[in-house]
C-alpha cells in the first residue's frame, strides 16, 4: 500500500507487503535478491514514485558489502560493514522484504546488543573505480590496522593505544582475565620485569585493560 502525495506522482510511504513496516525517503531497506541463496541487499531510499499502474517505484542507493567490492573482504571489515555507494537503481518497491538500520561507526560500537537488522558505514564507495571516502583511517596495534568492531582489543595504559591479543602472544580468553596491561614498548621504557608467567606486556598498578568498543 502507497500514500500518495497531491499533483504529482511522488508517493510519501510504502507499506511492505504482508507487513505494517512503512517505508519513506531516506529509510535503510533490505531488498529481495533474484538468487534466494544470496543475502538481501541493502539500499538507502531515494525516492518513492507511482508507476502508474498501482504500483510503487523506488529509486534506491546500493549499499555494498565487503565481498562485493573491488578490494574484497579485508581483515579489519567488520561482518555487519557496509559502503555507502553511489550506485543508484530503480526498483519494483515490491522487492522490499524489511527495514534496516544503518550506523554511524561512532553509534555503532556504543550499541549494547547487535540485531540482525543493524549494520554499519565508515567508508563511502565508488563503484566503477573501487575508490573509498575517506582513504585513511586510524589505525591500532602493532600489526597497524583500521579497527574492526568485531574483535576483542585491549588498551596499553602507558602510551593509549590498543591492541589485538593475538598480536600480542595471548589469548583472548587470557586478555579477558587481564585487570591492567601495558604493551611491550611501554614495559620496557619503563623498566617493568615480566614474570616468567606473565603475558608479554607487564601489568601497570593503577589501570585496567578492557574490550574495545569505541575509538578513543
Amino acid at each position: 500500500m502507497a500514500k500518495t502525495k497531491q499533483g504529482n506522482r511522488g508517493v510519501e510511504s510504502y507499506t511492505i507487503r504482508g507487513t505494517t513496516k512503512v517505508v519513506q525517503v531516506g529509510d535503510c531497506v533490505l531488498m529481495r535478491p533474484s538468487d534466494t541463496d544470496k543475502q538481501p541487499y541493502v539500499a538507502r531510499v531515494e525516492s518513492l514514485e507511482s508507476d502508474g499502474r498501482g504500483g510503487v517505484r523506488v529509486r534506491c542507493r546500493w549499499y555494498y558489502r565487503p565481498e562485493e567490492s573491488k578490494g574484497g573482504r579485508r581483515q579489519f571489515h567488520g561482518a555487519k560493514e557496509l559502503f555507502l555507494s553511489d550506485h543508484l537503481d530503480t526498483q519494483s518497491a515490491h522487492t522490499i522484504e524489511g527495514k534496516c538500520i544503518v550506523h554511524s561507526f561512532k553509534n555503532y560500537t556504543k550499541l549494547d546488543n547487535v540485531g540482525q537488522e543493524d549494520f554499519f558505514c565508515r567508508f563511502e564507495y565508488k563503484a566503477a573505480t573501487g575508490a573509498f571516502t575517506p582513504d585513511r583511517v586510524a589505525v591500532y596495534c602493532k600489526c597497524e590496522m583500521p579497527y574492526n568492531p568485531d574483535d576483542l582489543m585491549v588498551q596499553c595504559e602507558g602510551c593509549k593505544d590498543w591492541f589485538h591479543p593475538t598480536c600480542m602472544g595471548m589469548t583472548i580468553e587470557q586478555a579477558k582475565k587481564l585487570d591492567n596491561f601495558l604493551c611491550a614498548d611501554c614495559a620496557k621504557e619503563n623498566g617493568t620485569k615480566r614474570p616468567s608467567n606473565s603475558y608479554p606486556s607487564s601489568p601497570s598498578s593503577d589501570s585496567k585493560a578492557e574490550p574495545k568498543r569505541r575509538k578513543r
